[in-house]
């Protein structure tokens, strides 16, 4: 084998590794807390994070009229949030989200999926629940720890 191949296999090698890792880094969750925390329980979901690259989702009862409230701030990278009846894939969502700030009220009695997806996003995304909502149980969450 001449230089010229083994430098051009080894280049490809690196190339292929570094892709690799790159691949695994932006798809990997990964969730580091701000000085904050983070935080899901009966009154809504919390979470302040330096770096999160991933999903949290979790489920609430909501009876018709009971509403949710979002407000976030992301200072860099993606967030998306989603809002949908359980068994329904659509419902109200925002894909990148920055600086919101509104109210999400229920079109009629169901379970009701709240999802978060981030790409390595910096920021803050609260959700309070409706204080007089019928049902104070959160269901199914995913990667948060409820306290």
């Amino acid at each position: 084998m001449t230089g010229k191949k083994i430098t051009a296999i080894i280049a490809g090698a690196v190339l292929a590794a570094g892709a690799g890792v790159f691949l695994y880094w932006d798809n990997s969750y990964n969730f580091t807390t701000g000085p904050n925390g983070r935080t899901l329980n009966s009154n809504g979901y919390f979470a302040d994070f330096e770096n999160f690259n991933g999903k949290d989702s979790f489920e609430i009862q909501l009876e018709k009229g009971e509403k949710i409230h979002l407000d976030s701030h992301i200072e860099k990278g993606d967030a998306d949030f989603k809002f949908f009846r359980k068994g329904e894939n659509k419902g109200f969502s925002i894909r990148g989200i920055i600086d919101t700030d509104t109210d999400l009220t229920a079109d009629e009695s169901s379970r009701y999926v709240i999802e978060v997806k981030a790409k390595h996003a910096k920021g803050v995304i609260n959700i309070t629940f409706d204080e007089n909502r019928k049902d104070k149980t959160v269901y199914g969450s995913n990667n948060v720890d409820i306290g």
